[in-house]
């Protein structure tokens, strides 16, 4: 089954978005924030319910994703969430951001990405900065 979800005139599929008619323009603007939306937070959804599945239904899970996207894929949303517990997140970062903190501790995380959402940080800047702030915590 291939989900279709439906915002007024706009339709959604998984390989394609139609509308019927020409809504105005001002009636795009939803859609648009909408499957923008979906396309950052589909790596916590993944990661979110491949940690779940696994703790509810062991080894039987992971059967539901084979061959949809590569192993090393997968692994990597379950990792990052499995380590970057909700509390944490933060919606205006990417999820890349998210991975380059996984690796520090609770409280860490949460300041590195207050300083990368506070400064407008890159993934690739905030990369720097953890690197930084590591040299640092071990001086």
């Amino acid at each position: 089954m291939q989900p279709k979800i439906s915002l007024g005139k706009f339709r959604f599929d998984a390989t394609s978005m139609t509308i019927d008619g020409l809504p105005p323009l001002e009636d795009w603007a939803g859609p648009m924030q909408f499957a923008l939306w979906c396309q950052r937070a589909s790596p916590w959804w993944i990661g979110d319910l491949l940690n779940l599945g696994d703790a509810h239904f062991g080894e039987a899970f992971s059967q539901v994703c084979e061959g949809t996207v590569s192993g090393d894929q997968l692994q990597r949303y379950e990792s990052v969430a499995r380590r970057v517990p909700p509390r944490n997140r933060c919606p205006d970062l990417s999820w890349s951001a998210h991975a380059t903190v996984a690796r520090l501790s609770d409280e860490d995380q949460r300041e590195m990405l207050r300083r990368a959402s506070n400064q407008g940080w890159t993934s690739e800047q905030l990369r720097v900065q953890v690197r930084r702030f590591l040299e640092a915590k071990q001086s």
